[in-house]
């Protein structure tokens, strides 16, 4: 069982909110120099919650997901992951391929690799504007793509979190193809505790607890 999130209070919810704004704004600029679709994104919330807590936050995880996760290292070490519901990862396909897998059998090397592609732009830009915001060094490591059920793709990233003093941070993300409507996916950043302290600190925006 992990610990509570330390109480992260509103200024400090908005810097990271306004972090995840500029890098996943990064993000729909590259999706759309990839496509050739014209993208706008939206993030109505971000949360702080414990790991055990990450699967109320991705809505019905017990439905099937699409997923992009990396660990990332450097001056903060932590674990990030994208995932889409089932629906809104048949859109994205839709989006850069023209067509979609029926099922999950039919996920191929094309349709994985395009999932892939789409999860590391999300996750690196996020990372990137980390860590030009606050002059620390951060890098991720290879991705890896998951197809599974919610519940089952985020026990596993938790699993890997779990031996570590961690922050959940969930974010909640629209992305807009204006045309054809809209895909939701959820955005999990899991700092390590100092780590997401060092980076509030670099923003200017550290409450003392």
């Amino acid at each position: 069982m992990s610990m509570s999130p330390r109480n992260y209070g509103l200024m400090e919810m908005s810097a990271v909110k306004e972090v995840a704004n500029i890098g996943l704004g990064h993000a729909t600029t590259a999706l759309s120099e990839l496509t050739g679709h014209s993208f706008n994104m939206d993030i109505p919330e971000v949360e702080a919650v414990a790991l055990e807590k990450i699967p109320e936050t991705i809505g019905d995880a017990m439905e099937l997901f699409a997923g992009v996760y990396m660990p990332f290292e450097g001056d903060v070490e932590g674990h990030m992951a994208f995932v889409f519901p089932w629906p809104s990862a048949v859109q994205l396909w839709t989006w850069l391929l023209g067509s979609a897998p029926d099922g999950p059998e039919a996920v191929d090397e094309l349709a994985a690799s395009a999932m892939l592609e789409v999860g590391n732009i999300l996750n690196s830009n996020f990372l990137n504007a980390i860590s030009n915001m606050t002059n620390l060094s951060m890098h991720a490591t290879p991705p890896l793509v998951s197809i599974d059920l919610g519940y089952s793709m985020v026990a596993s990233i938790v699993a890997n979190a779990e031996m570590q003093d961690v922050v959940a941070l969930a974010v909640e993300t629209r992305i807009f193809d204006l045309p054809t409507g809209a895909t939701t996916g959820y955005f999990l950043c899991i700092p390590t505790r100092a780590g997401l302290d060092l980076i509030l600190s670099r923003l200017g925006v550290l409450e003392v607890a």
